[in-house]
């Protein structure tokens, strides 16, 4: 038999289905039916991190109900944990970020040939759970809710699904709730304009905002500058009038009389 090894980390503890025990229960099992290289199905492609599957078979294998595994794997979806593929004969689950999860080959050969007396160190080691989706012990989607102060809709839950839950997403989510803007097409654009922009950690965010803001403000201070006539700022000086321009004004004044 072959022998398959994921990495959990304490962190898990934290995780927001953990004593949610059907879904916790569903996704440690996909994770370990999930397999560690890319193969095929009846032609189709079944890619590593990835397994064939249907809720009859998950009714069997963990002793659920058809609709605890139905709810379950909804909460995964929602939380960006899984995605599923479902074709008319069966299921193709797909755990994200499936690499977090696995063991690197020859750091797992060197640890089992160490002859030190350290296996408990070595499967805890291995026994690693990298959940970078855990920031303040709560999620993107309550994140989200928390910063805009209401619920968050269904169909809301789907265009954020997408989304990576890093520290670069929740900077583009409190810029926008700074900028009162509480709109997901907003981040989202942000998100993508940063991307486009290769932008991919807080400092070379925070630099490019600093140079918009200068280059803002020299703009602002040229057009000024531009838009003030010359003789605006020259000293109007009065000049004296003739006697011969004294003598028509003094005509023209006793005309108007």
């Amino acid at each position: 038999m072959n022998e398959k090894w994921i990495k959990i980390h304490n962190k898990f503890l934290n995780w927001e289905w953990y004593t949610d025990v059907n879904t916790k229960a569903v996704f440690i099992h996909c994770i370990l039916k999930a397999n560690w290289k890319d193969c095929s199905y009846q032609g189709i492609v079944v890619p590593r991190g990835s397994f064939v599957t249907g809720r009859k078979k998950l009714v069997k294998e963990l002793g659920l109900s058809e609709q605890e595994i139905r709810t379950a794997i909804k909460h995964l979806i929602s939380t960006n944990e899984i995605t599923t593929k479902s074709t008319n004969k069966f299921t193709i689950i797909s755990v994200n970020n499936y690499d977090m999860y696995q063991q690197n080959n020859q750091e797992l050969n060197q640890q089992l040939t160490n002859n030190q007396p350290t296996t408990n160190q070595q499967l805890t080691t291995i026994v690693e759970y990298k959940n970078n989706r855990i920031i303040d012990n709560i999620n993107i989607y309550s994140y989200i809710e928390q910063e805009f102060g209401r619920t968050l809709s269904p169909t809301e839950y789907e265009y954020i699904s997408h989304w990576e839950d890093n520290e670069i997403t929740r900077y583009a989510i409190k810029n926008a709730v700074l900028n009162g803007a509480y709109n997901l097409k907003y981040i989202n654009n942000t998100l993508e304009n940063w991307k486009k922009k290769n932008l991919d950690t807080i400092q070379k965010i925070q630099k490019d905002e600093e140079d918009f803001k200068n280059k803002k403000q020299s703009k602002e201070i040229v057009k000024k500058e531009v838009s003030t006539p010359e003789w605006f700022n020259k000293e109007i000086k009065k000049e004296e009038l003739t006697d011969e321009q004294r003598e028509l004004a003094e005509r023209l004044r006793r005309g108007n009389n």
